[in-house]
């Protein structure tokens, strides 16, 4: 599996009419493609950076920022967050530590940078400093977030099959351990993954029942062991998931995916950004709409109001 890419790189004249190699300058192209709400979130070092281009070309400190690691660190870190999502791995990237495999491609700047160049028809590093030449106030504005998503949700399946990476993906799901997580992070990927490991790989000794109760006997003072009747409480749950499968599917789709990532740990803030609204407040108060409409769905006061 062959993932070398080549990037031009810009060079700069200088004053003694030498070029000087502007190494990072294979790196402007994607930043100006990266929305500002990721930036906001991943990359605010990076958000003093002029949106015209002709500042990262000609000015000094803007170069000298560019060439920095502050610059690198910032910028990988956008970029891999703006691709996690299309690797179709898992929804929340933190859990998962430099050590895994998924994790490692999603840092792996090169290769999707070319694959903005290649199916997105974004210019490469001499190609903008070209356009700077010829328009030199030219301005980018920031790329909607909507935007954003839809060029992502085709670039990244074709530069992972251009790589093979989408066979060696669904091998890393297959094929997770330990050091694939963060250590110190409970989530609920972590916690399948630890149920399953020790599941497939314990043995499980035949338990005799009558010597079971004959045990509990004996150290319990002769009571006797009492065996809970679970099948009312199993009713119940059957009851309450029909009704709340009946209720999702009276949802509209944002609103049920919104439910659905409340319903996974997600944050306020969290579903604002993967969902397109400006601010947490938005999806609030559809929360609350949809716990207003869940009460009257099932005539049970869960303490909504219009007020909420």
């Amino acid at each position: 599996m062959d993932m070398k890419v080549h990037l031009p790189v810009a060079t700069l004249p200088l004053d003694n009419g030498c070029e000087y190699y502007y190494f990072n300058s294979q790196f402007l192209p994607i930043f100006y493609r990266i929305p500002k709400e990721i930036l906001e979130v991943r990359g605010k070092e990076l958000m003093w950076i002029p949106r015209t281009p002709a500042s990262a070309f000609y000015d000094a400190e803007v170069i000298r920022f560019v060439e920095s690691d502050i610059f690198m660190n910032g910028l990988i870190n956008c970029v891999a967050y703006m691709i996690w999502p299309y690797l179709n791995v898992s929804p929340k990237m933190e859990v998962y530590s430099n050590h895994d495999p998924a994790w490692i491609i999603a840092y792996t700047l090169p290769i999707w940078i070319r694959g903005f160049i290649d199916y997105d028809g974004m210019w490469d590093a001499r190609e903008l400093k070209s356009q700077v030449d010829s328009f030199l106030h030219f301005k980018y504005s920031y790329i909607p977030m909507e935007e954003s998503q839809k060029r992502l949700s085709y670039i990244v399946p074709q530069v992972l099959k251009q790589h093979n990476l989408d066979k060696v993906i669904e091998i890393i799901k297959e094929n997770r351990c330990f050091e694939d997580f963060v250590e110190n992070w409970e989530s609920n990927q972590k916690i399948d993954f630890t149920r399953k490991w020790y599941h497939t790989r314990t043995k499980h000794p035949t338990v005799s029942l009558d010597a079971e109760i004959e045990q509990y006997a004996k150290y319990n003072n002769g009571r006797e062991l009492d065996f809970e009747d679970v099948s009312a409480n199993a009713e119940e749950q059957v009851i309450s998931e029909v009704i709340v499968k009946q209720f999702m599917e009276s949802l509209s789709e944002k609103d049920r995916k919104i439910l659905e990532m409340r319903l996974e740990g997600y944050t306020q803030e969290e579903i604002a950004e993967a969902l397109g609204y400006k601010n947490h407040s938005g999806v609030q108060k559809r929360i609350t709409k949809i716990g207003l409409a869940y009460q009257e769905f099932t005539k049970v006061d869960l303490g909504f109001d219009e007020e909420n």
